[in-house]
């Protein structure tokens, strides 16, 4: 992070907030991949952490189990937040954060950053006590005239976001890389890929199993 956002982050107004004054934390209704269906509509949220918890995308399935977008995902196996931008189904241990103010999606990153450096913590108690130890948490946040300054953290992100590009843009441009086209047997490739068609086999109809001698 370059000096001038660190010296902003050091010119700031800080102060703590209980973490259940701002956001609830809820438990979720749950159910397997069983139950998913074709479709793209929503998403199936699981307690891991890879691809932001999302184990896979899924149709309509009911109404009662859908948690809406604009809130943020906790899985109870490495306690991640992830904020969810579709409407989503959840898997087993997963629990639903939820905002008590409007936050604008310019501040929500520097939301799910406080958010998920309150993860140590989480990890080391009892499933049954994250939500009270949750809300009892306290987090450090950027304050103006009493209130939470949201101008900060908006400004913020966008000067991080824009330093981040810059970065991969010169990345790109020492290496080579910018403004690359695929060629056309590249292309070709793709196409002849998409168009491969699957089966599943069981692995005693593909190998020979052989007994083999224990070393003594």
């Amino acid at each position: 992070m370059s000096a001038s956002l660190n010296q902003k982050l050091n010119n700031v107004q800080w102060g703590y907030y209980r973490v259940g004054n701002l956001f609830k934390i809820e438990n979720t209704s749950s159910f397997n991949t069983d139950s998913l269906v074709e479709g793209d509509d929503f998403d199936y949220v699981t307690r891991t952490s890879i691809n932001q918890g999302v184990l896979q995308t899924t149709g309509f399935v009911n109404e009662e189990n859908i948690n809406n977008s604009g809130n943020w995902s906790l899985g109870l196996l490495q306690m991640d937040f992830f904020y969810r931008k579709k409407p989503w189904y959840a898997g087993q241990f997963v629990r639903k954060v939820i905002p008590k103010d409007i936050i604008n999606d310019k501040a929500v990153p520097f939301f799910t950053t406080v958010l998920n450096k309150l993860s140590p913590i989480l990890s080391n108690v009892l499933v049954r006590d994250v939500n009270n130890t949750f809300e009892e948490l306290k987090v450090l946040l950027p304050v103006k005239n009493g209130e939470l300054d949201f101008d900060f953290m908006e400004s913020f992100i966008a000067e991080l976001e824009t330093e981040r590009v810059g970065e991969l843009e010169s990345y790109l441009t020492a290496e080579g890389l910018k403004d690359c086209e695929l060629t056309k047997e590249e292309e070709a490739a793709i196409r002849s890929f998409n168009e491969v068609e699957w089966k599943e086999y069981q692995m005693k109809k593909l190998f020979e199993r052989i007994n083999t001698k224990k070393l003594p």
